[in-house]
């Protein structure tokens, strides 16, 4: 009975320690991801590609979506976008085919 609970208590200690070492390890793949994140300038996408997205659009005569990505601001332009922390690039190409279609921003 107390061989089996000295047992227990060492699996528990080596289970610790191994967690221990599990998360020293996902902190260090962490710090060298965003090390690596950091080190590559942002991109915002092919802005050319959105103006001849835009372009095309045009010729097809499509609607352009209507209704502003949720986070929008008013008095934002398509730049703005770029901006956000949660960007997405299929917002700022519907929102230089709005301008580019109405003249204005949503």
């Amino acid at each position: 009975m107390k061989q089996a609970r000295l047992a227990i208590i060492g699996l528990l200690l080596l289970s610790t320690q191994v967690d221990a070492l599990d998360e020293e390890q996902r902190r260090q793949m962490q710090e060298q991801l965003n090390s690596e994140v950091m080190a590559r300038p942002f991109d915002p996408g092919d802005v050319e590609k959105a103006k001849h997205y835009a372009d095309e659009a045009m010729k097809k005569d499509l609607q352009p979506v209507k209704t502003p990505p949720t986070y929008w601001q008013p008095g934002w332009t398509c730049s703005h976008l770029s901006r956000y922390r949660y960007y997405r690039y299929g917002d700022y190409r519907n929102c230089v085919y709005y301008h580019r279609y109405y003249g204005r921003y949503w």
